[in-house]
């Protein structure tokens, strides 16, 4: 179902790698977002020798996520964090796809056995999702069908209610001028891919799957982004390693600017 709050998935990637140093900025977090943390739906992505650890220290007031699974379940796979391995520390959420992990060698197909793996041990999959260019042929849109559909089709129907998508176009992640998409120009991405979920899967599935926006989120786009883009969150790299940075652009999006207008200009028909 569509989230009734905004969604903020703060992906710490490798930024924080001693554990205290998270755990205190966790709990200051907290402490200087006070009400305004139950009026959006948060989930942290530290490191994944982190997730037990946090996860027991905060409980239940914590909503965290794995940054990648292995596309194998088990066996002679050195190095690999298996989707088991990731349950068993109490997570149910990953994030898959991510464009650092397809520069990384992540194929299409390793994805595709990710999300599967994930799904299979009832996990919540945040997935990535966008193109590294865009032509004045729009070839980057069937780089969009075809990575929303190789998945939904290798997923079972039931599952899709425990899919994000997250759209993060490449060519705006950790760019020189930290240049964001624009709302309108995200507008029409989502309004294109729920026309793909629409065509192949249902007006129920293109209504209902919880589309997030990811790639130089800032402090001063992140409400323009959220409601004007009309997604139900943001996937946040590094603008949500800082903590008043990360606050910040919380209390942002929880004020409707529409809601805001109409307040002024009222609701004239």
């Amino acid at each position: 179902m569509i989230s009734q709050k905004p969604i903020v998935v703060a992906n710490w990637k490798a930024s924080n790698n001693i554990y205290k140093e998270s755990e205190k900025k966790i709990g200051l977090l907290f402490k200087n977002l006070g009400k305004d943390k139950s009026k959006v739906d948060l989930i942290i992505a530290p490191t994944f020798l982190q997730l037990h650890r946090l996860k027991t220290f905060f409980k239940k007031t914590i909503n965290l996520s794995a940054q990648d699974i292995s596309e194998f379940e088990d066996g002679s796979h050195t190095g690999e964090i298996t989707a088991l391995s990731v349950k068993d520390s109490g997570i149910d959420c990953v994030i898959i796809g991510h464009s650092e992990k397809r520069e990384q060698g992540d194929t299409q197909e390793v994805v595709v056995k990710k999300v599967k793996n994930a799904i299979k041990n009832n996990f919540k999959v945040i997935l990535c999702i966008g193109e590294k260019e865009r032509d004045d042929n729009i070839k980057y849109l069937k780089i969009i069908e075809d990575q929303i559909i190789s998945v939904f089709s290798k997923v079972d129907k039931n599952q899709y209610e425990n899919i994000t998508i997250a759209y993060e176009p490449i060519w705006a992640i950790n760019n020189k001028n930290n240049i964001s998409i624009d709302s309108h120009s995200l507008h029409s991405m989502v309004i294109y891919i729920r026309k793909i979920l629409l065509e192949n899967y249902g007006d129920n599935v293109s209504k209902n799957t919880n589309i997030i926006y990811g790639g130089s989120v800032t402090v001063e786009n992140a409400q323009d982004i959220l409601w004007n883009g009309e997604v139900q969150g943001l996937l946040i790299g590094r603008a949500s390693w800082d903590v008043d940075s990360l606050v910040n652009i919380i209390k942002n999006i929880i004020i409707n600017p529409k809601k805001s207008l109409l307040k002024v200009y009222g609701n004239k028909k």
